[in-house]
C-alpha cells in the first residue's frame, strides 16, 4: 500500500506552545470546535508528502494556506505557518515570507 499525503492540524497558545493537534482528515467543523474547545488563536497546517523528493508548495498548497486563513478571522484566530515536509526538506510557508 503506498503512502498517501496527510494534513494536521497544530493548536497554539498565545506564546506558540502547542495545546493539540488534530487530524486533517476531519471535518472542518471538528477543528474549529477544538480550536475553541483550547482556546487556541493560533494554527499551523502540516503537510506529509511521503516519497516526494520537493516539499516546495503547489497552487492548491497557497490557495489551502490563504482559505484557512480567511476562514480564521472572524474567530481571530490566525494562521502561524503552513508547513510541508517532502522527504528529507521541508517547506514553511512564514520562513519563506508568504504569511
Amino acid at each position: 500500500m503506498a503512502a498517501t499525503e496527510s494534513i494536521r492540524f497544530l493548536l497554539l497558545d498565545d506564546q506558540w506552545r502547542p495545546l493539540g493537534h488534530v487530524d486533517g482528515s476531519r471535518d472542518w467543523r471538528h477543528v474549529l470546535q477544538e480550536l475553541l474547545l483550547q482556546g487556541s488563536h493560533w494554527l499551523i497546517v502540516e503537510q506529509v508528502r511521503p516519497n516526494e523528493g520537493s516539499p516546495h508548495p503547489r497552487r492548491d498548497d497557497i490557495r489551502l494556506a490563504r482559505s484557512i486563513a480567511r476562514r480564521l478571522r472572524p474567530m481571530e484566530v490566525k494562521l502561524a505557518d503552513h508547513v510541508i515536509h517532502g522527504g528529507r526538506e521541508q517547506f514553511s510557508f512564514r520562513a519563506a515570507g508568504l504569511l
